[in-house]
């Protein structure tokens, strides 16, 4: 209709959290009120969970944990209380309800197989290499790169990450030089598993309660996931520690900005250790979810990633080192929403730019 007004005003961040807890509230009472619903009742319409209604309400307990848990840092009460709840009601624990959305195609597949615009990044390899981590061959294919031995040439297979912030001077070169994900068009897309909602668990834990035991657990629950072995050696191992990035172009090699061992070290002093071995463990588990990784590491500052190569920000506002915190404001919402973008801009406490943190965003990154 051309009689719409299309200028909206924004909420701001905090009351969006807000309303996504009411609204996920307000979908667990329907599902309650329907749960001895034969699951073939809405079978048709849904191909997450087939309308198996408790596994839904497993889920929506679990973005529950996963929302108070974004918000610990600026409203750590408000976290507690919703995240006690969510895990009291019953959330995802075992990887048989992994909320996976199945589809006659996955296009993303394209993206890593068909038109190679997407490859494995630095940070990801030499994390999991630095770990000599079993699920490295479960995840990612391995790239190829030809060297000079001994006069002849050789092609060596490994698994080769890509820095963030590079220039792409030989893009045929570096498709099949850095690592992609290993994905065919009939995989599901992953929306949360059980690694996650026990890491989520673990960090809660860790603010008081059994946070080593989950956080074992995730672990396990991941490599179950991944279809690898080795789980119960890998948690114990309080030797290795992330690789140094070795660009296999020769331009972008860089030490390793972390040396976090994997096995647990109890006791209240190891606070932040053990949060960035948490965070650092879920950020492997839940790959692919990027979003929801980047959104984790802003919040937390773990796991330490590389600085970007070269600062593309046109506004110079993001510090290299903690990277990026938001995604600006699209310039078409300048042109057709103007009566509401300068109040958007005025609840951010800060410019429109990709330095600018969200209200989440607080947690003082000084350390790393």
């Amino acid at each position: 209709n051309s009689g719409e007004d299309l200028a909206v005003a924004y909420d701001s961040q905090e009351q969006v959290y807000t309303q996504m807890l009411k609204e996920l509230e307000e979908a667990d009472k329907v599902l309650e009120e329907n749960k001895d619903l034969s699951s073939e009742a809405f079978r048709k319409l849904e191909d997450l969970y087939y309308g198996n209604i408790t596994k839904w309400r497993r889920f929506v307990h679990s973005m529950q944990l996963r929302i108070a848990m974004r918000m610990s840092y600026v409203k750590p009460a408000e976290a507690q209380r919703v995240a006690e709840a969510a895990v009291a009601a019953g959330v995802i624990e075992s990887n048989d309800d992994n909320a996976a959305l199945h589809v006659a195609e996955n296009r993303s597949e394209l993206l890593f197989n068909n038109w190679s615009d997407y490859r494995i990044s630095a940070d990801l390899v030499s994390i999991m290499k630095g770990y000599d981590d079993p699920r490295l061959d479960k995840m990612l294919v391995k790239g190829v790169q030809t060297v000079d031995q001994e006069g002849e040439k050789v092609d060596v297979y490994d698994f080769y990450g890509v820095r963030i912030g590079i220039f792409t001077k030989k893009k045929d070169d570096m498709i099949n030089l850095y690592s992609k994900q290993i994905i065919s068009s009939t995989d599901p897309y992953l929306w949360m598993n059980a690694a996650e909602v026990t890491f989520l668990r673990a960090e809660g834990a860790l603010r008081g309660g059994e946070a080593q035991a989950l956080y074992e657990k995730a672990v396990s629950l991941s490599f179950d996931e991944r279809k690898a072995s080795g789980a119960d050696a890998y948690v114990k191992d309080d030797e290795k520690v992330p690789a140094d990035y070795v660009d296999p172009m020769g331009e972008y090699s860089h030490d390793a900005v972390s040396t976090i061992t994997i096995a647990w070290e109890p006791g209240a002093a190891n606070f932040e250790k053990n949060l960035e071995r948490i965070i650092t463990q879920k950020w492997i588990a839940i790959f692919p979810l990027g979003v929801e990784a980047w959104a984790e590491h802003r919040r937390t500052g773990y796991p330490k990633l590389l600085p970007v190569v070269e600062n593309k920000d046109p506004n110079n506002s993001v510090n290299v080192t903690i990277g990026p915190r938001r995604l600006p404001f699209p310039a078409d919402e300048y042109n057709s929403n103007p009566t509401y973008i300068g109040q958007a801009v005025q609840m951010l406490n800060g410019p429109d730019a990709a330095g600018t943190r969200l209200w989440w965003d607080v947690k003082n990154h000084s350390g790393n």
